[in-house]
């Protein structure tokens, strides 16, 4: 599958989230200092909306029950075994693109 056009850079500033859905997945977008980082929206413990987490550096905290996640690889900090699912991006013309399956 190619990469598709979610939205604009400028759309996601440096330490916030965004959530967005390609076809039926839903996806949280992350900028860690300028760089982008999409998730699944969705802990694997719970289901929560990783995109309502806290941001802090490189690590989203689920609201729902305190999961610490780092963006940039989807592993959960206390047990990287357990990790949201990672998709591609790239930027292009100012838009962020991201790629679903390889």
């Amino acid at each position: 599958m190619n990469f598709v056009e979610t939205c604009s850079l400028q759309e996601i500033t440096p330490g916030t989230s965004r959530p967005i859905r390609i076809g039926t997945t839903d996806i949280a977008l992350f900028n860690v200092e300028g760089t982008i980082y999409a998730l699944e929206n969705s802990c694997p413990h719970a289901g929560a909306a990783l995109s309502n987490g806290n941001l802090c550096g490189k690590v989203v905290t689920c609201r729902s029950h305190g999961w610490r996640f780092d963006v940039t690889n989807g592993q959960l900090l206390v047990a990287p075994q357990i990790a949201a699912k990672t998709f591609p991006v790239m930027i292009t013309d100012g838009k962020v693109m991201v790629q679903l399956e390889a």
